[in-house]
């Protein structure tokens, strides 16, 4: 019988799952670059083909990391362009969807946490549902978790919202000041955007710890 459901949400990398994963949680990983698009995903359906007859349903985590290419505050001069043309719009069709599968579990009483993971951002600033960012945090803050701490030690404002245990930190200081995701990933190619929004995996194992 599954036991733990861990639904990771526009996690192409695997790395916020890969934790979970690795202590047995069932995880099922939804992005478009792995063929399956969110917004035509039915998640009540995988849910059930999961658990099949069985009247006790496992506990459910998500982790949600939304594309931040409309809300992060380094961009806030292209905002007023992108609410006209709507490209914002598009976006919050995506934050709509993650409320709605939050809502299910929730409903069904066996969300155990969820998080919403964005850089600096205004996305709570157009959805107030998500309240104001739970944990403020730099890769470097958590640098002790990653079983390679040296790619963990960097900084890159992360900021998270949602329902969750907060992990303690284990920091080490960031080999130099500048986020290495900037400085060596010049360029605008989907390819960079993608290296740049990694999780790391120092935070990715002490969310995990903290969450299990």
């Amino acid at each position: 019988m599954v036991k733990k459901i861990l639904y990771s949400i526009f996690d192409h990398s695997g790395n916020s799952s890969r934790p979970f994963e690795a202590m047995g949680w069932t995880v099922v990983k939804i992005d478009i670059k792995n063929g399956i698009d969110v917004l035509n995903w039915d998640y009540e359906a995988d849910f059930r083909s999961r658990i099949g007859s069985s009247d006790v349903f496992p506990e459910v985590g998500l982790i949600l990391m939304i594309p931040c290419t409309d809300y992060a505050l380094s961009g806030a001069r292209h905002f007023k362009a992108k609410d006209q043309d709507g490209r914002t719009a598009q976006s919050q069709i995506l934050v709509a969807k993650s409320k709605e599968i939050i809502d299910f579990f929730d409903r069904l009483g066996i969300l155990t946490f969820w998080q919403i993971e964005n850089p600096m951002s205004r996305i709570h600033t157009l959805n107030p549902w998500m309240g104001k960012p739970r944990l403020k945090f730099n890769p470097c803050d958590f640098a002790g978790y990653d079983p390679d701490p040296e790619k963990s030690r960097y900084n890159k404002a992360t900021w998270l919202w949602g329902k969750f245990n907060i992990p303690e930190k284990k920091r080490i200081d960031p080999i130099e000041k500048e986020n290495p995701g900037w400085k060596y990933m010049g360029g605008k190619s989907e390819k960079v955007k993608e290296l740049r929004s990694v999780t790391p995996m120092g935070f990715a194992w002490a969310f995990a710890e903290a969450n299990q």
